[in-house]
């Protein structure tokens, strides 16, 4: 493997990023608490603007509606078997039921995990339930399902702020009725522990109050565009504004990363072959990333036509944070993004498939993606139930101890962020961002991730046995990756005045919105799924249960026709990208 070296012309910009200016941006924006759609991240949101516009950056801010929720309050009392009551420190969950003044009351029955099994196994139907872990949308919709009248999870050291809405942005009216519907607050490990060893000696009565805000407001979205005059495609780099409590890592540091990147390409304009937009978010904390799914909806034809990547950056340049190999990266991209990782900080990506997050709301217009937090702690640093959250997130093992104790958490401030490691990941997002501009032929190798679905559709046909049959899908891909040979072999020698480059990045893109919307979706181009974790080609994953099914039950019919739809869907997107590679191929001859 050949590292892309850094150039002469490249050293010079990455010698431009300033610690000052930097560190400015953050002390600033983390003046704020920017809850989503209030006063003060307008604030916030002004101040951004008016440094962007100092730079000569095109701006333009848009207004949207959203759901949003945050805690407010609450409380939990515990009167044990003895009769002794306590207070224990609690909180609740954004978008969890509140419980009114007068509370909700019961006694407590333990469930391990949370698992199906094991809350039918505790028979927790009508009570309130203790669970080990940390609360997530995926975790308290099979809790809820499970028929129980609260819940009570067990966090770690801290209690970290969590929204349990599984919606992706706004809700539909086929999506709305996920939202939670039973009250929910999180105790530390130390009170679990406490509470779980209290229920061995008997039964433990519990009295829970709750107050949560949940209701619509204005959010504000801000694009700032640089777009060089002959071109007409553009990298997006996105991040989020809003945060939980002044938030200097979480999103401070990255919302500073972003104007420094735009002040620093904007004086090197000519140079650029494609555009940036710059694209500052609302609603990614309280609103489960509802600004960027508004603006997935609203300008949708735009970014599939012209939109070749999308970077995020989010909770950059903390102390500590030592690990960069944990990075989120579609696998068309992860090489490259790996050589300017590698060019910075010694470090490359490992091959870890992009997780169900961060603002990840541009999948079904087939745009490819990296990125999300860059640097993280290593796991000695972590919380061991903050660590399991983080690999649940990251879809596996994971080497990062994510993203520092302080993460949603009052103590987000700015002390907690080291300026020489900010410059660091900050000048990782200018490299990146200005070969992504800058390189003839969009570095994006989808023979790698035709290599991936391969393996997965494999996979599930194996656990599928005879019950459903993959084989076409299988053959289709073999002859995708036959004419995608033929096509990167006309790559190499292509340069931004050969008007083959041209048809070779048409190509490219045409790639992503075929592959992409069938490896990583399941309602398609034009809808959210949940945000919740996913396995590839998560379409046809259903079909792994069907040897386990009764084959005469309307069940087993009802998947069986909805996955020979999907099958459909999945083959066309393989025959599409096919013949979009055979004719490039042909006209690059």
């Amino acid at each position: 493997m050949v590292v892309q070296a850094v150039t002469g012309h490249e050293q010079a910009l990455i010698d431009d990023v300033s610690t000052d200016q930097l560190m400015e941006a953050t002390q600033t924006v983390a003046g704020w608490v920017r809850l989503s759609g209030t006063p003060e991240e307008a604030k916030a949101f002004d101040w951004i603007e008016q440094r962007l516009q100092g730079y000569d950056l095109e701006t333009r801010r848009y207004t949207h509606p959203a759901l949003v929720s945050w805690p407010l309050s609450a409380s939990l009392t515990a009167t044990f078997s003895g009769g002794q009551s306590d207070e224990i420190r609690c909180a609740t969950h954004a978008f969890a039921t509140a419980t009114g003044p007068s509370g909700l009351e019961g006694e407590i029955v333990y469930a391990g995990r949370g698992s199906a099994v094991e809350l039918a196994e505790a028979d927790v139907q009508g009570k309130i339930v203790l669970v080990d872990g940390i609360v997530a949308p995926n975790r308290n919709q099979v809790v809820e399902a499970a028929g129980v009248a609260g819940s009570i999870w067990i966090a770690g050291t801290h209690l970290h702020e969590r929204a349990l809405s599984p919606v992706w942005g706004t809700p539909t009216p086929e999506t709305a009725h996920l939202l939670p519907k039973t009250p929910s607050t999180s105790v530390t490990a130390a009170d679990g522990a406490r509470l779980k060893a209290a229920l061995e000696n008997g039964a433990v009565h519990v009295r829970i109050t709750t107050e949560v805000f949940q209701g619509w407001k204005q959010l504000p979205l801000l694009i700032a565009n640089l777009q060089p005059e002959a071109a007409n495609t553009f990298v997006m780099l996105s991040g989020h504004v809003d945060s939980w409590y002044h938030g200097a890592m979480d999103n401070g540091t990255a919302n500073a990363t972003m104007i420094e990147v735009g002040r620093i390409l904007v004086r090197h304009r000519d140079e650029l072959q494609r555009g940036v937009r710059l694209a500052f978010w609302s609603g990614h904390s309280h609103a489960r990333y509802a600004g960027s799914a508004w603006y997935a909806d609203n300008f949708w034809q735009e970014l599939h036509d012209h939109c070749v990547a999308h970077i995020n950056v989010d909770s950059v340049g903390a102390k500590g944070a030592s690990v960069l190999s944990q990075g989120n990266s579609m696998e068309e991209l992860r090489s490259f993004v790996s050589d300017a990782i590698e060019a910075i900080a010694g470090q490359r990506l490992d091959p870890r498939r992009y997780g169900r997050s961060g603002d990840q709301s541009f999948w079904g217009h087939g745009i490819p993606a990296a990125l999300m937090s860059l640097s993280e702690q290593p796991p000695e640093n972590a919380d061991p139930v903050l660590l399991a959250l983080h690999q649940q997130i990251s879809g596996g093992e994971s080497k990062s101890g994510g993203l520092g104790w302080w993460w949603h958490l009052p103590d987000d401030t700015v002390d907690k962020i080291d300026p020489e490691l900010l410059r660091r990941d900050a000048s990782i997002y200018v490299l990146l961002l200005h070969r992504l501009c800058t390189v003839p032929v969009l570095p994006l190798d989808y023979r790698a991730v035709v290599n991936d679905i391969r393996t997965n559709i494999q996979l599930i046909a194996r656990q599928a046995a005879e019950r459903f049959d993959l084989s076409s899908v299988l053959s289709q891909l073999d002859e995708l990756s036959a004419s995608l040979e033929r096509f990167y072999e006309r790559l190499p020698g292509l340069d931004n005045r050969d008007k083959a480059a041209d048809v070779a990045n048409r190509c490219l893109m045409s790639l992503g919105r075929h592959l992409i919307p069938v490896d990583y979706t399941q309602t398609g181009q034009f809808g959210q799924d949940l945000a919740v974790p996913t396995k590839p080609v998560p379409g046809l994953q259903p079909a792994a249960t069907l040897p386990s099914m009764n084959g005469e039950s309307d069940e087993y019919h009802f998947l069986r026709t909805k996955l020979i739809r999907e099958r459909n869907r999945v083959l066309h997107g393989l025959i599409e990208a096919t013949e979009t590679a055979r004719s490039a191929t042909q006209d690059l001859a």
